[in-house]
């Protein structure tokens, strides 16, 4: 048997170590990429007024948005689609909260739909969009403010936390817990060690300007005193039951609230599980009423 020269394995471990960088790289770029999409008109959707809204954010990026007024009441709430998601996935919910008397912003987050940005940054940057947006809402006169986010839409609101805004309640659905499990659950069924994603995790820091540390909706939430509500699938492979569990143990607030739904996976729970969604969405907005 010919085992290979010396000078040939230094080769193909140059070879191998320029591929893993290149591959994590495109990982990277992959992970990040923007989901620009032409909206259509909310007529498609709405059948009351739907107002048509940008603002800025903290980078002078403009936010589009959809504004449903209610002129009646001077609460709202903001929601905030998944990674790569725009306003068109949170029609359903913007319509149950409409029911229930709130104002209603739906912006498009940086990198998505119609709004500006290049790349997203898993709810880091984002927050900025969604502080403009609470910005816009109070001068538009809205006297209590609540978000509801999914997945990167959830992180997001977590991660503005920073900022101490003055939410009325927060709702998070399929929040992850810190961006290193965030990569790996979802390259999980490969047979991947942990150290084959340091490149990434580094490229992805670089592209986002924010470290893996900073990247860790775990470490923030703590800050939060407001009432909150997560809800997550106790089968989900992206967000992990435990990772849950530990970000609702990390949460510091008074009033908190957790909800799994079984055998969900990483998924619109409004849509699978609409009478269960919706019963424990109202039975948290009677609590919140009171």
């Amino acid at each position: 048997m010919k085992f290979l020269s010396t000078k040939n394995l230094l080769i193909l471990a140059v070879i191998g170590f320029i591929f893993w960088i290149m591959v994590s790289l495109l990982g990277s770029k992959i992970a990040t990429r923007a989901h620009p999409q032409k909206i259509p008109s909310s007529q498609k959707y709405f059948s009351q007024t739907v107002e048509n809204q940008t603002f800025k954010s903290f980078d002078q990026l403009e936010i589009s948005s959809w504004f449903i007024p209610n002129d009646t009441s001077n609460k709202a709430i903001i929601l905030l689609s998944g990674i790569g998601g725009n306003r068109l996935g949170v029609v359903l919910r913007a319509k149950f909260y409409q029911e229930k008397g709130f104002n209603v912003l739906m912006p498009d987050l940086r990198g998505t739909g119609e709004s500006g940005g290049d790349l997203i940054s898993f709810g880091w940057q984002e927050r900025f969009d969604l502080l403009a947006g609470v910005d816009f809402l109070k001068e538009e006169g809205m006297q209590k403010i609540a978000v509801h986010g999914m997945s990167l839409g959830a992180a997001t609101i977590v991660y503005s936390f920073q900022e101490k805004p003055d939410y009325d309640f927060v709702v998070l659905e399929s929040c992850y817990d810190n961006i290193t499990n965030a990569l790996k659950n979802r390259v999980d069924k490969f047979p991947i060690p942990s150290f084959a994603f340091y490149p990434m995790t580094k490229f992805t820091e670089m592209r986002v300007e924010a470290s893996s540390t900073d990247l860790s909706p775990e470490r923030y939430i703590g800050l939060n005193k407001t009432p909150i509500f997560i809800l997550a699938g106790d089968a989900e492979k992206k967000v992990k039951k435990e990772e849950t569990e530990k970000l609702f143990s990390n949460c510091n607030s008074i009033t908190k609230h957790l909800h799994f739904f079984k055998n969900a996976y990483h998924e619109d729970f409004m849509n699978r599980y609409k009478e269960e969604w919706t019963f424990e969405m109202e039975k948290w907005l009677a609590k919140m009423s009171n």
